[in-house]
């Protein structure tokens, strides 16, 4: 809104923006009815929401009710815990004995341990730990020499070694770098990887005549593997924008503090196993350690032997790893210990080419591993031994692979119980299963369950799952005596289904009544949205109506659900107490027990039949055949005359039509079209269309329930079509809404403009009369002075 416009002289008391907002509220009046009309348009259609909400949990329970075996379940009982135990609705009631002499277990294949061994010479991080020693201290005790700690760390510089072979843990590149002093200017050296030493780098740097001094020193641990820079001559300065070679970054300089002392971290490869064992034998208390082989031949043993009583490892100390990476931590105690299992492992992640394996890589290229007859592919270049089990174990082979990390080996196991073989051979030209050792590995073969029923011959099963006179047995153990096994009917799942259906009909009733409750009252109505809704009432009605009425031509016995215990109250009831679907529990229990096939009837029997209907006008003379469809409706068929037939059912719960098409020859038939018919031709085809009814020719009390459910809560049901008509509405009164408090916006804008004009026209004679009063008064003295 802008400022209010203040008229003077004869409008100097009239403030324009009050009589417009007066208006405005006038108008908007209409805004205000529409918006009342809108609240109460919303609130109809969440009435009828909560209604179609309340109709589709019922129509969960009616549908779980008209299963064909909802009421013909069956129960199995065990006498103990080694056989688990169920039972088919077809399962005779009665008992009998079962007992389990044997389990039923997979054929087994261990493969050999595939790693190479340790390579004492290398940093451990890089020699083919299984799990990588890790940077810390571990200690060591006899029991007469006393307890030594030892450390793991970066290893002592190979100084004299060229740079591209020795134990530097960031690679050297060739190339040049700068150095240099506040005081002596700097000096550009130049490396090659291939042919300078550690040595002959420090040479060049004291000989830059920059007043640098390079040098190696000892970290923490007293192994010398720094490189220190000393200046006489002012601030070092280090690299150049020009440099090419990642020496300073190597010697972890650049990331020093300036001064004239640069000390740099530990720039070498962590410590080989050989270092920790030097180290080890090197110490006062009676120890020495080495590498032995294990079975297969694989420098892959730590073994530590002392002379000075029995060995003991690790204190509470310790940070490093070492001694449970080793093996020796688990090892047997005694005065000599050896690792518990071989120290050196596959690595499962990187590429086959690069794992590790013991005699080098499996061989290059596309190759494949078959395993009972199904051929697994994999390239060592671009898999690594992780991706080939687990395309072992997502294809057809019928086993389950696994890599033992403590033991070093593959193993295969067939999914199937039973004394199965289990094969496992290398395509031409690969090696991997070799590798692996499962070519020669050692297999264990499957065995048959065996067992007996009530103490006859042992009989025998590849799977410990058994069938028995409609019961699934599951052996868990074997038995030491016989397990009893009990078949009854089961009420109980019977009884709390109807249970659940009573409850979820009920809740449709208070949804309706909510919706549709009147108040007379004048103060604090509580009337429902759709208070006196004929529409809703009669859906209520309607499904009191089919709930109390009988079947169509059933035989089993029962014709009303009132018959196995559910009803509106027994007969003489008080008024007010027959609102709520009741369920008379033992009467449905005593229904069951007696005649449990006619309650199942009452509650799911449907047979359909279909009809041609007379007067159609294609090339169909008539159809034959038990109709196989499972909802009563119609097929309308479009003859186009040459051949072809299309149909589409329109099921009578209103469910989504269904379509279908198929050729059709003179004199000839057509039995794929309409599920469960024949459709015959006569001799001449024609163009047109016929009418195939499917109708009811028995039908229980929760089938008819079923489908009228389904035509009210469905897709496109009854109800959903009335929330769509509310959302039109809605649409409507938003639409009218906007153009309304537009056109106020446009009135109101109009009027603003014809009081700023009023108020410009006073302003002009105003001015014109002051002009003339002043005109009137110099006249007036002139007139005075003559």
């Amino acid at each position: 809104m802008s400022d209010p416009v203040r008229i003077g002289g004869f409008y100097a008391t009239f403030d324009t923006e009050a009589v417009i907002r007066q208006l405005t509220a006038i108008r908007m009046r209409q805004v205000t009815l529409l918006e009342q009309k809108g609240a109460d348009n919303d609130a109809k259609k969440g009435a009828v929401n909560s209604v179609q909400t309340a109709m589709k949990a019922f129509l969960e329970k009616v549908k779980a009710l008209a299963a064909p075996q909802s009421v013909s379940g069956m129960t199995a009982t065990a006498s103990g815990t080694a056989v688990s135990v169920s039972a088919l609705p077809g399962a005779q009631a009665g008992s009998f004995t079962v007992n389990v002499t044997q389990l039923a277990t997979a054929t087994r294949l261990q493969g050999a341990p595939a790693a190479a061994g340790i390579d004492a010479t290398k940093a451990m991080n890089r020699s083919n730990f299984g799990t990588v020693p890790t940077n810390g201290t571990f200690t060591i005790a006899t029991a007469n020499g006393g307890s030594q700690t030892f450390t793991v760390g970066p290893a002592a510089a190979q100084t004299g070694v060229v740079l591209q072979s020795a134990n530097i843990d960031m690679a050297v590149t060739s190339g040049t770098f700068t150095i240099g002093t506040v005081g002596g200017g700097t000096q550009t050296i130049t490396i090659n990887a291939a042919t300078d030493s550690l040595n002959d780098v420090i040479n060049a740097i004291n000989s830059a005549g920059v007043g640098l001094t390079a040098s190696i020193v000892n970290d923490a641990n007293g192994r010398a593997n720094r490189l220190q820079l000393t200046s006489s001559n002012g601030d070092i300065i280090l690299g150049g924008p020009g440099d090419s070679s990642n020496f300073l970054s190597a010697m972890r300089l650049l990331s020093t503090p300036p001064g004239t002392t640069r000390t740099g971290e530990a720039f070498t490869q962590q410590m080989s196993l050989n270092d920790v064992i030097a180290d080890i034998n090197a110490s006062s208390i009676g120890v020495t350690a080495s590498i032995t082989n294990d079975s297969y031949g694989r420098p892959t043993i730590l073994t530590v032997t002392s002379t000075q009583g029995n060995i003991s490892f690790g204190s509470g100390s310790d940070s490093s790893n070492f001694l449970a990476a080793t093996g020796l931590l688990t090892s047997s105690p005694g005065t000599t210990r050896s690792s518990s299992n071989p120290i050196s492992r596959l690595s499962t992640s990187a590429k086959l080419q690069d794992a590790g394996f013991n005699g080098g890589p499996p061989n290059a290229g596309d190759q494949a591993i078959v395993i009972n007859g199904v051929s697994i592919s994999y390239n060592a270049a671009t898999d690594s031994l992780t991706d080939v089990i687990n395309r072992i174990n997502a294809s057809q082979a019928g086993v389950t692979a696994r890599y033992d990390s403590l033991t070093d080996t593959v193993r295969l196991q067939n999914k199937a119980t039973g004394n199965l073989a289990l094969t496992v051979q290398d395509a031409p030209g690969g090696n991997l299963a070799a590798k692996l050792g499962l070519t020669t590995g050692t297999l264990t073969a499957g065995q048959n369950a065996e067992y007996s029923i009530d103490g006859g011959p042992t009989q025998q099963s590849a799977s410990n799952s058994v069938g028995f006179g409609g019961v699934t047995m599951t052996f868990k153990e074997t038995t030491s005596s016989p397990v009893t096994v009990t078949v009854s009917q089961d009420t109980s799942s019977a009884a709390n289904a109807i249970k659940a259906f009573v409850t979820e009909f009920n809740n449709v009733m208070k949804a309706i009544d909510a919706a549709t409750k009147a108040d007379g009252s004048k103060k604090n109505n509580q009337s429902g949205p759709l208070s006196g809704d004929v529409s809703l009432r009669q859906l209520k009605s309607d499904l009191r109506s089919i709930l109390t009425s009988p079947g169509t031509n059933l035989e089993g016995g029962f014709a009303t659900l009132s018959q196995i215990g559910l009803t509106f109250g027994p007969v003489g009831s008080a008024i007010g107490t027959t609102n709520t679907l009741q369920f008379d529990e033992a009467k449905f229990a005593e229904a069951v027990r007696t005649n449990q096939a006619g309650v199942q009837e009452l509650l799911s029997r449907l047979s359909l039949a279909a009809t041609l209907e007379p007067g159609g006008t294609g090339s169909i003379t008539g159809i034959s055949g038990t109709y196989a469809g499972t909802e009563p409706g119609k097929w309308v068929i479009t003859d186009d005359g040459a051949g072809n037939l299309s149909a589409v059912f329109t099921p009578a719960n209103g469910g989504p039509p269904i379509s279908a098409s198929g050729p059709i020859a003179p004199n000839g038939s057509n039995s794929g079209l309409v599920p469960g018919l024949t459709l015959t031709a006569g001799p001449t085809l024609q163009a047109g269309t016929h009418t195939i009814t499917v109708s009811a020719t028995s039908e229980s009390v929760i089938q008819r329930l079923k489908r009228f459910a389904e035509n009210q809560a469905g897709i496109g049901g009854t109800l959903d079509k009335r929330k769509a008509t509310y959302d039109r509405i809605a649409s409507d009164i938003s639409e009218r809404i906007a153009t309304l408090e537009k056109r106020i916006e446009a009135e109101m804008e109009q009027l603003r403009r014809k009081f700023a004009a009023m108020e410009q026209a006073q302003a002009r004679s105003q001015s014109i009369l002051g002009n003339l009063q002043q005109l009137a008064n110099q006249l007036s003295g002139n007139s005075g002075r003559k």
